[in-house]
């Protein structure tokens, strides 16, 4: 999947954009409408972001329980090593990663909740300044042309400001 931004000042223009890549063959799920205006953007029954989008909660959150495993695994060994060797199992050592896993990924869920997301920290003046983000999800190339096209011919007032190729959520 390939995410297209846009950029465009105000919000008046949201409606129509939205429209008119609904009638492309874009739907809800694909539109990303981003503003500090949130509130017109709701009015105009346009798709907004979700805290997932907004917040950076996915990506600590995945890279939090990454280095809890990490610690948990060399804590494990730890008490595999000490005197508590004997009596730790198989089953005890899974535990302790676990538990070190899910601790991790709360932590950075924490510190994910209180960033904004890292794949729109780039966008975070024009934001401020009262600009809408438009994130279009693209799910093959037929589909990017078609969208490329129509916001070239159609929509000047956006102007495209990149793309992130083979997006995912969590890097």
């Amino acid at each position: 999947m390939k995410r297209l931004y846009y950029l465009f000042r105000g919000t008046q223009h949201a409606k129509t954009i939205s429209d008119d890549l609904h009638l492309a063959g874009i739907d809800d799920g694909q539109l990303h409408f981003m503003s500090k205006d949130v509130g017109t953007l709701q009015q105009d029954r346009v798709h907004t972001t979700s805290v997932f989008q907004e917040r950076d909660l996915q990506h600590s959150g995945f890279y939090g329980g990454m280095i809890g495993l990490g610690i948990g695994v060399l804590f494990a060994l730890y008490l595999t090593a000490s005197e508590l060797g004997q009596y730790i199992g198989v089953g005890t050592f899974i535990f302790v990663c676990c538990i070190f896993t899910f601790f991790g990924a709360w932590t950075g869920g924490i510190v994910g909740i209180s960033n904004e997301n890292h794949h729109i920290a780039r966008f975070h003046d024009a934001l401020e300044q009262g600009d809408t983000l438009l994130m279009l999800d693209a799910y093959s190339p037929q589909q990017e042309n078609r969208v490329r096209n129509l916001m070239h011919s159609q929509h000047r007032e956006a102007s495209f400001e990149g793309e992130d190729k083979d997006y995912r959520e969590f890097v």
